[in-house]
């Protein structure tokens, strides 16, 4: 009996030892980690925005919905979503760059898991270029779904608009 007391207070002590030396390493590196990933954002956020500094890159919020993952604030340039949508497949992650207004100024894909050739078009330039210019706050951008991709397209059109009505009520 006398045995099995000292082992449960040996292994309590060791579990509280090890939480305690994890809980300090991920305070420690939790700021490391946070500025890494915004890091490798940016790196995504530059393909938008070339010309503008890191520093005017800033996270506001993580998570906002099963389709928004990030948003980002630029300075003096409005808002870039990370959204990631469902698709045909695995769907499309991107980045979509709105003015105050609630104009989509670029559209970049990270990546897109659906069919090669007509899934993948939400890729590709030309659809990149029919979005910027759009209100994403009115049905206009809906025209813009691809003929033949529509599962795909469709999508990532839904998000900008969710995008844009997030900021129209959350980020002004």
């Amino acid at each position: 009996m006398k045995k099995i007391l000292h082992l449960t207070i040996f292994l309590a002590l060791v579990a509280a030892i090890a939480g305690a030396a994890l809980g300090l390493a991920n305070s420690l590196t939790a700021p490391v980690i946070a500025n890494n990933e915004l890091k490798a954002e940016k790196e995504n956020l530059v393909a938008i925005y070339p010309d503008v500094p890191d520093s005017a890159f800033s996270q506001v919020e993580k998570d906002v919905s099963d389709t928004i993952e990030k948003i980002f604030k630029v300075e003096g340039k409005g808002y870039v979503f990370k959204m990631k949508v469902s698709g045909y497949k695995d769907g499309t992650s991107f980045l979509v760059a709105l003015d105050d207004k609630g104009t989509v100024i670029d559209y970049v894909a990270i990546s897109n898991g659906d069919t090669q050739g007509l899934g993948t078009k939400v890729t590709e330039e030309p659809f990149r270029e029919s979005l910027k210019g759009k209100d994403a706050t009115s049905d206009e951008i809906l025209n813009d779904t691809i003929s033949g991709a529509t599962v795909s397209s469709r999508p990532v059109v839904e998000g900008i608009q969710e995008a844009a009505k997030y900021q129209a009520d959350n980020l002004k």
